[in-house]
């Protein structure tokens, strides 16, 4: 049967947003598959713990995020997510158990029982959220609410910008609920706002791909505009309930470059500022620099090397010091070339207690 589709609806939500050139638009069909790995992955694929990418702190395979657990142990199984002390005196005593690695996000496990294989719903090991200081576990926040409303969805998101390779969003988890006009709401609320995202105040118009309308409600379906809000990628990613939305380190470092180029990031006044503009990853350290009074620090800081070319960008710096914290390991090397001392996250957050006084004020 020959179909008919008319594209008017879209041409004139992309007169709305008023474009600067207009492109050109194909459609064609083009066949997607997960590869095998993130399939293996999402329903578990056993390996030997030296398999497993530690570098970082947290628990890397193939460049995917995951946790991992003992299928053996059943339903009182721990599931794991950094390299925290358990797993490192598992991998010094040479324990050889049947590992599994997963990056499902259900919270169910395929776990070995006296009835066969079967799932169950597992908790997250306590030494692994310490290890992180996720979400200030060990400054604060009581543990064991962060066990008990644990997310994996959410915790893959907040570490995204650690991994080459980010979550497939697969067809069952995609988002539904939206209205059919609804390309047309969104293109039309973005023109009122000027392309400006409502929460930080980052001007978009010349990268409008990267400003979003939210619904503040959750309601995707209520288009009023009091329920509307223009949001850039990152305020959105961070926004309640939006665990699916896991960013690049690339899609965060470009919405930091504008805000900077905006003055956005010059005057940061308190902690709280520093928590909303920066990548999620580096949460923890800041909590830990918090509690421990350290001086606050800058977000975002471009390194210039004696030639006055760009060496290295860090994901939070203290200038006086020619201290700061990076993600990428080329940022640490090409930094530390330059005559800093720059360590990734999980280096600070094992010696920061005993290393990081010099920051105090």
């Amino acid at each position: 049967m020959k179909l008919s589709i008319s594209f008017g609806s879209l041409k004139n939500a992309i007169n709305l947003m008023e474009p600067d050139q207009k492109g050109e638009f194909k459609l064609e069909l083009q066949e997607t598959q997960m590869e095998k790995l993130d399939i293996e992955l999402a329903e578990g694929k056993d390996v030997e713990l030296k398999d497993v990418d530690v570098d970082s702190g947290l628990l890397s395979y193939k460049g995917r995020n995951v946790s991992l657990y003992i299928k053996a142990n059943g339903s009182s199984a721990r599931f794991h997510v950094a390299d925290c002390k358990t797993l490192q005196s598992m991998r010094a005593n040479g324990r050889f158990e049947r590992y599994v690695v997963t990056n499902d996000t259900s919270g169910e496990f395929i776990v070995a029982s006296g009835y066969g294989e079967t799932k169950a719903k597992l908790k997250v090991c306590q030494n692994c959220l310490r290890q992180l200081n996720y979400k200030g576990c060990n400054t604060g926040t009581p543990i064991s609410s962060i066990v008990q409303q644990f997310d994996m969805a959410q915790f893959f998101a907040t570490y995204s910008s650690f991994f080459p390779h980010l979550p497939s969003r697969l067809a069952e988890t995609a988002e539904t609920g939206y209205t059919e006009d609804w390309a047309k709401v969104s293109s039309h609320y973005r023109v009122e706002r000027d392309f400006t995202c409502q929460q930080c105040h980052l001007k978009l118009r010349a990268h409008r791909n990267l400003l979003h309308v939210h619904h503040i409600s959750g309601v995707k379906s209520d288009n009023r505009p009091q329920n509307l809000k223009a949001l850039c990628i990152d305020c959105h990613s961070k926004q309640p309930m939006h665990s699916h939305m896991a960013l690049s380190h690339a899609e965060r470092q470009l919405i930091n470059n504008l805000r900077q180029e905006q003055g956005l990031l010059d005057d940061l006044s308190g902690w709280q500022e520093l928590f909303d503009y920066s990548d999620p990853g580096v949460h923890g350290v800041l909590h830990a620099c918090k509690q421990a009074c350290l001086n606050r620090p800058e977000i975002n800081h471009f390194i210039i090397d004696r030639f006055g070319d760009f060496a290295a960008r860090l994901e939070l710096a203290w200038p006086e010091n020619k201290f700061g914290i990076a993600i990428s390991e080329n940022d640490i090397e090409d930094a530390q070339e330059a005559g800093w001392e720059v360590v990734s996250v999980n280096d600070f957050l094992q010696n920061y207690r005993t290393q990081a006084h010099h920051l105090r004020a």
